[in-house]
């Protein structure tokens, strides 16, 4: 008889950011047929994703383990106002000189495409909506992990965590074509979509109440 999987959940630490940048290029690929990214950019999805948070806000980040190692992470900020100010200064910078400006006037590769969200204006959200739910997170587990359960514990680690540091609501951000995320934050049950004025486009923003 199969003996359950066997998962725990600890605080992140800066020497996994490897393997959370190396979930990140799966998940984010899982289904292509060919990878978003070349060989050369191999720190590009996880750069776009998740590398402000790791950088800038890891006391609020969170992996899990099974018995071959990290299989998923939930990252977040209080406040994603003043996280978003600092990363102007501290991170976006260092981004645009890794990845450079690519040219807007011809059809860009998907790779293309998160190198120009480093150097554009990120739209942000109403005051209306951030006064409610001011917390960001982000948070994504391997496909090999099917106990929906495992997920759940990760996020309440994650949720209870800003809400002792004063958060009101958290919220997450999911492009509409992703269909595998808004799938795996619905099965959750926390999340609900927002609809309000001034939201950025294309783009769904899930919240919940602390």
């Amino acid at each position: 008889m199969p003996t359950s999987k066997i998962y725990s959940i600890r605080p992140y630490f800066p020497k996994d950011e490897p393997a959370i940048y190396q979930i990140c290029k799966e998940m984010y690929s899982e289904g292509m047929e060919d990878l978003p990214v070349s060989d050369d950019d191999t720190d590009l999805i996880g750069d776009r994703l998740v590398g402000g948070l790791l950088t800038l806000s890891s006391d609020y980040g969170f992996v899990l383990e099974d018995d071959e190692g990290i299989c998923g992470y939930a990252l977040g900020t209080v406040d994603v106002q003043p996280f978003v100010n600092t990363c102007k200064l501290n991170w976006i910078p260092f981004m645009q000189e890794k990845y450079l400006k690519p040219d807007c006037e011809k059809d860009l590769t998907d790779a293309e495409k998160m190198m120009l969200s480093f150097h554009e204006e990120e739209e942000g959200l109403p005051d209306s909506f951030l006064s409610n739910f001011p917390s960001l997170i982000k948070v994504d587990i391997h496909a090999k992990v099917t106990d929906p359960s495992v997920a759940k514990s990760m996020m309440g680690c994650l949720l209870s965590s800003l809400k002792a540091n004063g958060s009101l609501g958290a919220f997450c951000q999911v492009r509409e074509t992703d269909k595998r995320m808004l799938d795996f934050y619905s099965k959750l049950g926390c999340f609900e979509v927002a609809k309000m004025e001034g939201f950025p486009k294309d783009v769904l923003i899930m919240g919940r109440s602390l």
